[in-house]
């Protein structure tokens, strides 16, 4: 009876974690078609789209951004193949109960397969949680109900894993709640299937990036270098490393290398450029507390108690011993380490809250334990996630403000993804869009793009601004001649300007620049540049009467000043 009531927990947990985390589904699902949350998810899904056409398996290099030189990203093929297994599915459904081809998403498959990945991977992580930290020694089982409660609702882990964000961090929060929970176990006692799990999901985790991931391994092997260096010596961990290595070591024969010396470009004005990113912002106190709730605000401390009672509690045995169960605080002294050290880096940079929310997860077990009653832990625990609860309220049930901010961007989505197949079915060629939109544009047009939206195209990024900016049309010229551009998408002048200002660290110019001419004033642009009625029918109302959204202009190769 208790295993069936266990399954059924499970399930109910995977439908509340999997429900939390399409609260998006209005902004995803537009009019039958599927947009994705952010720049950074075009650009994973033309990498999808070209392993599942069959131009390579493994995306060394993308043209489809900084054109025509590309670059070489720090994207890794894992997440790719994911996403293209499940088009496979998908496919498979569709033909057998889809017979009739009825479905408006049996033709995207694709789109839907980029759309889900990322939910059924924060899902399963938050069953994996309870399930596994459930069988941990020495902590309160039922605790670990409440490590993957929290982590189906807090709001950070659901923004990592939402629908529609085929990104890389919900691969990373799934791979990394797989490797800490198997250190944790590897703490009470050295068993070669944990060592194994250990050293198949750090390699996996480190071939999919090698910078959160290679940070959390460091304090994890320092922590051992300090604990008990058995852990690097064991005969029962042996195979854990062997399948790290042999992991990492397949990455980079099929990947390459990924590391490189940043470019001009890059040490310029990538301190400026990264100031639009939300990602590597500083997140306020208030943030913090959205994220984690009151109770895992205090699990610093909690987790000190509990590693205090249990090193106490029990005999530790030598240095470099092997015995099980005698090391009953060496999780909660992990996790600790970790949760401090992930602490500060995210008080550092937002990216990191990912990460230290799914360490508050796993430490529950432990705050439960130092809180010593399940009747007192609970009632914190449910209070605790008020804070959460406010953040949710606010997703939910935005403001009228917030409601027409929400409308707009859609509106926005559906008029520039009609400008980009209308390019797409005339072959346009290589265009310029502002780096927001560039990723977008790209996948949905299938042209290249100058700009991109990661650090790699910065190069392609600051000549897309250089031109929105220049005054002198010449200047504008000379870099779409070098960029082989045949058109460019005109945005909104204030967004576009100051923008791009920021990011060349100048002030905005006194006269008309071109980006000005290109929102504002369509009769003043250069010769060369030629107007495209490409829809008129997709106009939005605002205050002031009808505005067109987005404007596009051909490249007149022929009349571009040498």
């Amino acid at each position: 009876m208790r295993r069936v009531i266990s399954i059924l927990g499970l399930l109910a947990l995977l439908a509340l974690a999997f429900a939390a985390r399409c609260w998006n589904l209005r902004d995803v699902f537009v009019q039958g078609r599927i947009y994705f949350v952010d720049a950074d998810c075009y650009s994973r899904m033309t990498r999808a789209r070209m392993v599942a056409g069959g131009e390579a398996l493994v995306i060394r290099h993308h043209d489809f951004e900084n054109f025509p030189a590309g670059i070489t990203p720090h994207t890794t093929a894992p997440l790719d193949w994911l996403i293209v297994a499940g088009k496979g599915a998908l496919d498979l459904g569709f033909a057998i109960f889809d017979r009739g081809k009825t479905s408006v998403l049996r033709a995207q498959t694709l789109d839907l397969a980029g759309a889900l990945i990322s939910p059924l991977l924060g899902a399963a992580a938050c069953a994996w949680l309870a399930w596994s930290l459930g069988r941990v020694k020495g902590v309160p089982r039922a605790a670990a109900w409440a490590a993957g409660l929290f982590a189906a609702v807090s709001p950070i882990l659901v923004h990592g894993t939402s629908l529609g964000r085929p990104d890389h961090q919900s691969l990373l929060i799934a791979l990394l709640a797989v490797a800490l929970v198997a250190e944790l176990r590897l703490g009470q006692e050295f068993t070669r299937r944990w060592s194994v799990a250990a050293g198949v999901a750090w390699g996996l985790a480190c071939w999919v990036s090698l910078y959160e991931p290679v940070v959390v391994l460091a304090v994890v092997a320092l922590f051992w270098a300090i604990a008990d260096r058995g852990r690097f010596t064991a005969r029962e961990c042996r195979a854990g490393w062997i399948a790290f290595a042999s992991i990492v070591a397949v990455s980079v024969l099929l990947e390459g290398w990924r590391v490189a010396w940043p470019d001009a470009a890059l040490r310029e004005y990538f301190a400026r450029w990264s100031r639009s990113i939300g990602e590597l912002q500083r997140p306020s106190f208030a943030l913090f507390q959205s994220w984690l709730g009151w109770l895992a605000m205090a699990a610093p401390v909690l987790l000190a108690v509990s590693t205090l009672r249990l090193r106490q509690g029990s005999k530790a045995p030598a240095v470099g011993t092997e015995c099980a169960a005698e090391h009953p605080a060496r999780p909660a002294a992990l996790l600790l380490a970790l949760l401090v050290v992930l602490a500060g880096l995210t008080i550092w940079q937002v990216r990191w809250g990912y990460f230290l929310a799914l360490l508050c997860a796993l430490a529950m077990p432990w705050i439960f334990a130092a809180l010593r009653r399940a009747w007192i832990a609970w009632p914190l625990f449910l209070v605790g996630l008020w804070p959460l609860a406010s953040a949710w309220d606010g997703q939910l049930f935005p403001t009228a403000e917030g409601e027409r901010g929400q409308t707009m961007r859609r509106s926005e989505n559906a008029a520039l993804r009609q400008l980009a197949e209308f390019q797409r079915d005339r072959n346009a060629g290589p265009f310029v869009a502002p780096w927001w939109l560039s990723p977008a544009v790209a996948y949905w047009s299938g042209q290249p793009g100058v700009a991109g939206s990661s650090h790699e195209s910065l190069a392609g990024i600051v000549d897309t601004a250089r031109i929105y900016l220049a005054e002198k049309p010449e200047d504008a010229a000379r870099i779409l001649r070098s960029r082989q551009v045949r058109w460019i998408v005109g945005d909104q002048a204030e967004r576009l300007l100051d923008t791009s200002s920021q990011l060349l660290g100048v002030a905005s110019p006194r006269t008309e620049p071109l980006g000005y001419l290109l929102d504002q004033r369509r009769q003043s642009v250069p010769e060369w540049l030629a107007h495209v009625d490409w829809s008129p029918s997709y106009r939005t109302q605002s205050g002031v009467g009808q505005m067109e959204m987005f404007r596009l202009y051909s490249v007149e190769e022929a009349k571009l000043p040498r």
